[in-house]
């Protein structure tokens, strides 16, 4: 028989379940970006989405990757992904939240976080860094309890 070894990343949230805190929430809360009860951010407002994604984005923080839009073409989806992918990160942080998805593991739900943008950030394929948006964003309004 064969055992299946499970890394387990340290930290916080553990909770899978049915809460998610919009982008505007966090945009707006950035009070409320712990992790756990140490009361450390997990995520700083200032902090690089490229440097938290590991992938190319200029120097666009994760707060202002919250407050873009989106448009036409590549960039502006990826505008869109980044702003539904911070939300779903800091959701996924978040040990009062009862979020479905996890940073860097997968779920029943779904597929890691952090990942998923990685596969996806590079592709050229409008149609699908829309679609993982679209299926952030909807985790991200299936309602906040926080504050």
């Amino acid at each position: 028989s064969t055992v299946a070894l499970t890394l387990a990343v340290p930290a916080g949230a553990t909770g899978i379940g049915d809460e998610g805190c919009t982008p505007g929430y966090w945009k707006n809360h950035t009070d409320s970006w712990i992790e756990d009860a140490s009361g450390l951010p997990s995520y700083f407002p200032t902090e690089e989405f490229g440097n938290v994604f590991s992938v190319s984005y200029g120097d666009v923080t994760l707060l202002e990757a919250l407050q873009g839009g989106g448009g036409p073409g590549i960039s502006g989806a990826k505008q869109i992904l980044a702003r539904a992918a911070v939300a779903a990160l800091l959701n996924a942080a978040h040990d009062e939240l009862s979020y479905p998805l996890r940073r860097y593991q997968d779920t029943p739900s779904g597929p890691a976080i952090i990942p998923a943008v990685q596969d996806v950030w590079d592709s050229g394929d409008r149609a699908a860094i829309l679609e993982l948006a679209t299926f952030f964003d909807g985790l991200n309004n299936l309602g906040c309890p926080l504050n």
